[in-house]
C-alpha cells in the first residue's frame, strides 16, 4: 500500500508537473505487445534527456535507473541507447518489462555481454518455449554461511529476431504473460501517428489503479485512456490526458475529480512557494464531452524553469517523483 500510494502521488505531480511519459511506435515492437498490458508506452529518452525541465524530473527517479539499467547491456552495433517500451501489466503487481530494439542475434549478444564483463558476471542461454531466453547473474556471498552463488541480475526473451523483453532485479520478467499479441487498430493509429515533438505518448487499456488505491474514484468512472507529453512551444498544450468514460455523468464526474486531486497534490508539492503555486494551479483546464474527459496542461516558459529549479532544490520533492514510472502506468522522471 506504501508503495501504491507513493506511486499515485509520484502520477498526480508527473500529470501536474507535465512530466509525462513515452512513445514513439516502431511497427515491429509494437506487434509483439502483450494483450494483457494496461498500459504500453515508449520512452523516447533522447527527448527526455535533451529537455532541460524533464531532464531535471527524470533525473528524480526510476526513469534515471530505467537508462542505467538499458546501458548495462551493449544492444546494438552502433553502441547507442535504445528508446525502451514499458509495459505495466495488472498481474505483474507494481512492477513492468521493458521491450527493447536490437540487431544482435543472441549468440551475439551473449558474446558481447562476456567480453564487457568477463568473470564478473555470469551470462547463460537456452531455448524456452516463448524463444530465445539469456539470463545474467552476478556472484555473490552469503552473510551467515559466506558461501559464494550467482543471483540473477537481468533476464533478455527473444519475442522477435529484433525485439526482445528485458526484466531486471526490482523488475523480472513473468513469462508467462508474454504471449504474442496485436494491438487494437486504433490504438496502433495513436501511436504511430504521435507527433515528432511527443516526449512521451501512451495507451491506457485499462486504468491500472485499484479502486481501493484509488483517492480520486477515477478508476471506477474511466475505461481506458491514452496522454502525450511534447516538447515546449509556444501556446501549444504540454500535456494532454485523454480518458474514454463510461458515461456522460462519470466523464463529467473524472473531469472534476481529476481537476480537484491535482490541485490538492501542488498544495501538497508547492506550498512552500505560493507564487509557482498560482501559476502552475492556472496551468491546466480539465473538461468533458460526451463520455470522453480531457485534462489539458499549458505553462509558459519562465513557469517551466521555475518547476525545474525547484525540483532541483527540494529534495523532498525529488523524493515524491520517484517511482513515476510505476505510477499511472506512466510515469516520469
Amino acid at each position: 500500500m506504501k508503495n501504491r500510494n507513493r506511486f499515485l502521488k509520484t502520477a498526480a505531480a508527473a500529470l501536474a508537473l507535465c512530466a509525462g511519459l513515452v512513445v514513439f511506435a516502431q511497427d515491429e515492437r509494437w506487434s509483439q505487445i502483450p494483450d494483457g498490458a494496461a498500459l504500453v508506452m515508449n520512452l523516447n529518452l533522447g527527448k527526455l534527456y535533451s529537455t532541460p525541465t524533464f531532464k531535471a524530473v527524470a533525473e528524480a527517479g526510476d526513469v534515471a535507473g530505467i537508462r542505467d539499467d538499458l546501458k548495462k547491456i551493449p544492444w546494438n552495433k552502433a553502441g547507442t541507447l535504445p528508446d525502451p517500451i514499458i509495459v505495466y501489466a495488472p498481474r505483474m503487481g507494481d512492477s513492468y518489462a521493458m521491450l527493447v530494439g536490437t540487431d544482435k542475434t543472441p549468440d551475439e549478444l551473449v558474446k558481447d555481454i562476456k567480453d564487457r564483463y568477463g568473470n564478473q558476471k555470469s551470462v547463460e542461454s537456452e531455448k524456452t518455449g516463448l524463444g530465445q531466453m539469456i539470463t545474467v547473474k552476478y556472484p555473490k556471498t552469503d552473510k551467515k554461511t559466506k558461501k559464494q552463488y550467482l543471483k540473477t541480475e537481468g533476464e533478455i526473451l527473444y519475442l522477435t529476431p529484433k525485439t526482445v523483453a528485458f526484466g531486471r532485479k526490482k523488475h523480472p520478467l513473468d513469462l508467462p504473460f508474454f504471449t504474442t499479441g496485436n494491438l487494437p487498430a486504433k490504438e496502433f493509429e495513436t501511436l504511430q501517428n504521435a507527433p515528432a515533438d511527443a516526449i512521451a505518448v501512451g495507451i491506457l487499456r485499462s486504468f491500472p489503479i485499484p479502486a481501493t488505491d484509488d483517492p480520486t474514484g477515477l478508476s471506477a468512472l474511466v475505461n481506458s485512456g491514452d496522454f502525450i507529453v511534447r516538447e515546449y512551444e509556444p501556446g501549444a498544450a504540454l500535456a494532454v490526458l485523454n480518458l474514454d468514460c463510461k458515461g456522460e455523468a462519470e466523464a463529467e464526474l473524472a473531469a472534476r475529480r481529476m481537476k480537484s486531486f491535482l490541485k490538492v497534490t501542488l498544495v501538497s508539492l508547492f506550498s512552500l512557494d505560493k507564487k509557482l503555486f498560482k501559476e502552475l494551479n492556472s496551468s491546466y483546464t480539465a473538461t468533458s464531452e460526451g463520455n470522453k474527459a480531457k485534462l489539458e496542461i499549458r505553462l509558459p516558459k519562465d513557469t517551466l524553469d521555475k518547476v525545474r529549479s525547484f525540483y532541483l532544490m527540494e529534495q523532498a520533492l525529488l523524493d515524491a517523483a520517484g517511482g513515476i514510472v510505476n505510477a499511472i502506468g506512466a510515469s516520469v522522471k
